[in-house]
């Protein structure tokens, strides 16, 4: 089990033009599903939003039902990098940290279980970070060291807000689809909601 997750929630969502955390599938909220996901696998959990983001009161009322805890993002819209950042800040020393989206509602408690047994397993690595099928990085559901907290922070500093270039930076362990391809939807695990146009293509796929 890890010590710590953060469940990043403070985007703007200006292309579904609402807080997309909220938005239902199944009759429960992405914001409470990646919860529901993530916390079997974490000791502390902690929800990350926007200071100013309207809907404080909800997500406080959220963290208590799943004993969380809500904290501020450090930065004012520095995308996926800041919000790293300010979880890295909120771990103790030689901690590691489940980063994982808000809008990622097919991800699940076998998967990030899955993902943590190979950071705590696997040779010393700074991160650990999966690729879909496509094999494309998933940052926003992948394991941090509290140590890369000050690499963050330089790349930040230098106005440097793609997550990528980090993995280049230290050392990194990928883990391909095809490791994880036997479990439950593994297709669907990285399937992010970011328009309404994606949201109903998926309210209507579970619909059929």
């Amino acid at each position: 089990m890890l010590q710590r997750g953060f469940i990043q929630a403070g985007g703007r969502s200006s292309r579904m033009g609402r807080d997309k955390a909220w938005l239902e599938i199944e009759g429960c909220s992405m914001i409470e599903r990646a919860a529901a996901a993530a916390r079997p696998v974490v000791k502390q959990l902690a929800i990350v939003i926007n200071a100013a983001n309207p809907h404080a009161a909800r997500y406080e009322e959220l963290a208590r039902k799943w004993e969380a805890s809500v904290i501020r993002d450090l930065h004012e819209h520095r995308g996926p990098l800041g919000g790293i950042h300010t979880a890295l800040t909120n771990c103790a020393e030689n901690e590691s940290a489940l980063i994982l989206a808000c809008d990622l509602p097919f991800i699940t408690t076998e998967f990030l279980s899955f993902l943590s047994k190979i950071h705590q397993n696997s040779n010393p690595q700074s991160v650990t970070v999966p690729l879909d099928q496509s094999d494309r990085l998933q940052p926003l559901a992948a394991i941090y060291d509290q140590s890369l907290e000050a690499a963050v922070g330089r790349m930040l500093a230098a106005n440097d807000l793609k997550v990528d270039p980090l993995y280049s930076q230290v050392s990194t362990r990928q883990v391909g689809f095809a490791e994880f391809a036997h479990l439950p939807d593994a297709e669907r695990l990285f399937a992010n909601i970011n328009t309404p146009e994606e949201w109903r293509n998926v309210l209507c796929t579970i619909d059929t």
